[in-house]
């Protein structure tokens, strides 16, 4: 589950928002009154929601949506005669006045979305260093074997691929089965 913040003036809404989200088994990380004290909040978490008024203490949530941590997501809780123009698509909406199960659903939704991201960017990173490692380990047997220099070697896989229509990390592969085996 993701990390949330609290952003409302009033500490009574505050209180109440709190309430309903521990009770859904949600974590907290803070409740605060301003803008500037939820940014800073935001850069102590990897994912979270940030749930805010339209108005803070210091600044109103467009503000405060532009930053905040990017793996942050915004969810403004505003009565919504108070839009005067669309919200950018990266503000999650809930309309005043709400129903708890729709709190609740929204908190979850958004947490999914995070939960998603983060697991795809972890994949993504892995898979990164994997196709790096490959890349590498071509590049090595193209020195060895072909006597070619650093340079040279990515040039070559470079040229191929291009040339066969493949992906660099494809013609990497091709090229450890080929001289891997012969050592």
């Amino acid at each position: 589950m993701s990390d949330i913040i609290i952003a409302f003036p009033n500490p009574g809404d505050s209180k109440v928002l709190r309430s309903i989200l521990i009770k859904n088994g949600y974590s907290i990380v803070g409740v605060v009154a301003s803008g500037a004290k939820a940014i800073n909040l935001c850069d102590d978490i990897d994912y979270g929601i940030v749930i805010c008024a339209y108005q803070l203490g210091d600044m109103q949530y467009m503000e405060l949506s532009e930053n905040i941590n990017e793996s942050c997501e915004l969810l403004l809780i505003c009565s919504p005669n108070k839009l005067n123009e669309p919200l950018s698509e990266n503000i999650n909406f809930l309309p005043m006045p709400f129903k708890v199960t729709e709190l609740v659903k929204k908190v979850g939704e958004i947490s999914d979305k995070l939960y998603y991201e983060r697991k795809r960017k972890k994949k993504q990173t892995e898979r990164g260093s994997k196709n790096f490692l490959t890349i590498q380990r071509a590049k090595e047997l193209l020195i060895k074997y072909k006597k070619m220099t650093e340079p040279q070697a990515h040039k070559y896989l470079q040229s191929s691929s291009m040339k066969n229509g493949d992906t660099i990390i494809s013609t990497a592969k091709k090229i450890c089965l080929l001289y891997g085996g012969k050592e």
